[in-house]
Protein backbone atom coordinates (compact mmCIF):
# COMPACT_ATOMS: atom_id res chain seq x y z
CA UNK A 1 0.00 0.00 0.00
CA UNK A 2 1.38 3.32 -0.62
CA UNK A 3 1.10 5.97 1.54
CA UNK A 4 -2.01 7.95 0.34
CA UNK A 5 -4.10 4.98 0.07
CA UNK A 6 -3.27 3.68 3.78
CA UNK A 7 -4.08 7.27 4.84
CA UNK A 8 -7.27 7.20 3.04
CA UNK A 9 -8.20 4.00 4.64
CA UNK A 10 -7.71 5.02 7.71
CA UNK A 11 -9.69 7.45 7.83
CA UNK A 12 -12.55 6.28 5.78
CA UNK A 13 -12.19 3.12 8.97
CA UNK A 14 -12.28 6.48 11.04
CA UNK A 15 -15.34 7.62 9.91
CA UNK A 16 -17.11 4.20 9.81
CA UNK A 17 -16.47 3.63 13.58
CA UNK A 18 -17.87 7.16 14.02
CA UNK A 19 -20.96 6.41 12.08
CA UNK A 20 -21.00 2.79 14.15
CA UNK A 21 -21.03 4.58 17.48
CA UNK A 22 -22.86 7.41 16.84
CA UNK A 23 -26.03 4.67 15.32
CA UNK A 24 -25.59 2.87 18.70
CA UNK A 25 -26.18 6.24 20.87
CA UNK A 26 -29.00 7.37 19.07
CA UNK A 27 -30.57 3.81 19.02
CA UNK A 28 -30.16 3.43 23.02
CA UNK A 29 -31.78 6.76 23.12
CA UNK A 30 -34.96 5.96 21.14
CA UNK A 31 -34.91 3.09 23.29
CA UNK A 32 -34.52 4.70 26.62
CA UNK A 33 -36.98 7.48 24.99
CA UNK A 34 -39.95 4.54 23.80
CA UNK A 35 -39.95 2.76 27.01
CA UNK A 36 -39.89 5.10 29.65
CA UNK A 37 -43.06 6.09 29.98
CA UNK A 38 -45.55 2.93 30.60
CA UNK A 39 -49.89 4.00 30.50
CA UNK A 40 -52.55 1.33 31.76
CA UNK A 41 -56.10 2.12 32.11
CA UNK A 42 -59.40 0.56 33.03
CA UNK A 43 -62.49 1.48 32.48
CA UNK A 44 -64.81 2.96 35.64
CA UNK A 45 -68.67 3.94 35.91
CA UNK A 46 -71.10 4.85 38.29
CA UNK A 47 -74.75 5.97 37.92
CA UNK A 48 -75.60 10.03 38.05
CA UNK A 49 -79.19 10.93 38.44
CA UNK A 50 -80.45 7.23 36.58
CA UNK A 51 -77.28 7.30 33.91
CA UNK A 52 -74.10 5.46 33.92
CA UNK A 53 -71.29 7.34 32.88
CA UNK A 54 -68.28 5.85 31.90
CA UNK A 55 -64.45 7.43 32.30
CA UNK A 56 -61.21 5.72 32.27
CA UNK A 57 -59.04 5.52 35.20
CA UNK A 58 -55.31 5.88 33.90
CA UNK A 59 -52.03 4.21 35.64
CA UNK A 60 -48.68 6.48 34.34
CA UNK A 61 -45.55 5.41 35.72
CA UNK A 62 -42.48 7.11 34.56
CA UNK A 63 -39.86 5.06 34.38
CA UNK A 64 -37.35 7.91 33.37
CA UNK A 65 -35.02 9.14 36.13
CA UNK A 66 -34.37 13.36 35.19
CA UNK A 67 -37.76 13.13 32.31
CA UNK A 68 -40.69 15.34 33.53
CA UNK A 69 -43.79 15.28 31.19
CA UNK A 70 -46.75 17.24 31.32
CA UNK A 71 -50.28 15.87 30.11
CA UNK A 72 -51.90 17.36 27.69
CA UNK A 73 -55.42 15.84 26.28
CA UNK A 74 -56.96 12.98 25.71
CA UNK A 75 -58.37 11.36 22.35
CA UNK A 76 -61.40 8.95 21.80
CA UNK A 77 -61.71 7.17 18.97
CA UNK A 78 -63.45 4.23 17.46
CA UNK A 79 -61.94 2.70 14.37
CA UNK A 80 -60.04 5.97 13.67
CA UNK A 81 -63.00 7.92 13.78
CA UNK A 82 -62.68 11.00 16.38
CA UNK A 83 -65.52 10.09 19.02
CA UNK A 84 -64.52 12.80 21.64
CA UNK A 85 -61.47 14.65 22.99
CA UNK A 86 -61.24 15.39 26.24
CA UNK A 87 -59.01 18.47 26.65
CA UNK A 88 -59.86 19.25 30.35
CA UNK A 89 -59.18 15.79 32.29
CA UNK A 90 -55.51 15.72 32.51
CA UNK A 91 -53.97 18.78 30.89
CA UNK A 92 -51.39 20.28 33.23
CA UNK A 93 -50.64 17.19 34.97
CA UNK A 94 -47.23 16.90 35.35
CA UNK A 95 -45.41 13.59 35.63
CA UNK A 96 -42.49 13.79 38.04
CA UNK A 97 -39.28 10.77 37.07
CA UNK A 98 -39.15 7.59 39.28
CA UNK A 99 -43.30 7.91 39.92
CA UNK A 100 -46.38 6.31 39.76
CA UNK A 101 -49.29 8.03 39.24
CA UNK A 102 -53.30 7.29 38.82
CA UNK A 103 -55.16 9.56 37.41
CA UNK A 104 -58.84 10.02 36.44
CA UNK A 105 -60.13 11.67 33.16
CA UNK A 106 -63.39 12.80 32.75
CA UNK A 107 -66.49 11.30 31.85
CA UNK A 108 -66.78 9.89 28.28
CA UNK A 109 -69.78 11.67 26.31
CA UNK A 110 -72.45 9.27 24.89
CA UNK A 111 -70.66 5.92 26.36
CA UNK A 112 -73.55 4.80 28.86
CA UNK A 113 -72.39 0.73 28.63
CA UNK A 114 -69.08 -1.28 29.30
CA UNK A 115 -69.54 -2.83 25.32
CA UNK A 116 -69.17 0.94 24.21
CA UNK A 117 -66.46 1.87 26.49
CA UNK A 118 -64.48 -0.82 25.68
CA UNK A 119 -64.73 -0.88 21.76
CA UNK A 120 -62.89 2.90 22.32
CA UNK A 121 -59.55 3.62 21.22
CA UNK A 122 -57.58 6.24 23.49
CA UNK A 123 -54.84 8.30 22.79
CA UNK A 124 -53.54 10.29 25.40
CA UNK A 125 -50.83 12.94 24.31
CA UNK A 126 -48.03 15.05 26.79
CA UNK A 127 -47.69 18.69 26.00
CA UNK A 128 -44.55 18.27 23.45
CA UNK A 129 -47.41 16.06 20.84
CA UNK A 130 -45.88 12.54 21.91
CA UNK A 131 -48.63 10.37 21.73
CA UNK A 132 -49.76 6.78 23.33
CA UNK A 133 -51.95 4.44 21.76
CA UNK A 134 -53.81 2.41 24.37
CA UNK A 135 -56.34 0.23 22.47
CA UNK A 136 -59.36 -0.55 23.82
CA UNK A 137 -59.86 -4.44 24.93
CA UNK A 138 -60.48 -4.78 28.56
CA UNK A 139 -57.87 -3.37 30.87
CA UNK A 140 -55.72 -0.94 28.83
CA UNK A 141 -52.71 -2.67 26.95
CA UNK A 142 -49.28 -0.51 26.36
CA UNK A 143 -48.94 1.00 22.87
CA UNK A 144 -49.13 -0.93 19.31
CA UNK A 145 -46.94 -2.37 16.88
CA UNK A 146 -44.77 -5.45 17.87
CA UNK A 147 -41.40 -3.38 18.04
CA UNK A 148 -43.05 -1.49 21.20
CA UNK A 149 -43.53 -4.84 22.47
CA UNK A 150 -40.40 -6.01 22.57
CA UNK A 151 -38.56 -3.06 23.66
CA UNK A 152 -40.58 -3.26 27.01
CA UNK A 153 -39.77 -6.91 27.39
CA UNK A 154 -36.23 -5.79 27.07
CA UNK A 155 -36.26 -3.10 29.34
CA UNK A 156 -37.70 -5.22 31.61
CA UNK A 157 -35.21 -8.00 31.15
CA UNK A 158 -32.51 -5.51 31.76
CA UNK A 159 -33.89 -3.63 34.82
CA UNK A 160 -34.15 -7.15 35.99
CA UNK A 161 -30.20 -7.88 35.74
CA UNK A 162 -29.92 -4.28 37.15
CA UNK A 163 -28.24 -2.62 34.10
CA UNK A 164 -28.30 1.02 34.30
CA UNK A 165 -29.62 2.35 30.99
CA UNK A 166 -29.29 6.05 32.24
Amino acid sequence: MTFWSNTLSNVLGGIGAGLFFLLCYLMIQWFLRATDLVIGYSWRWETRDGVVVFWPAFDIRNRAHSKKYRLANIAYTVKGTPHWFDNKGIMGIVIEPESMNFIDGLPVTNVHNLAEATHLEVTIRDQSKRSFWLRGEGPGQQGKGWTRRNAFKLRALLEKWLIAME
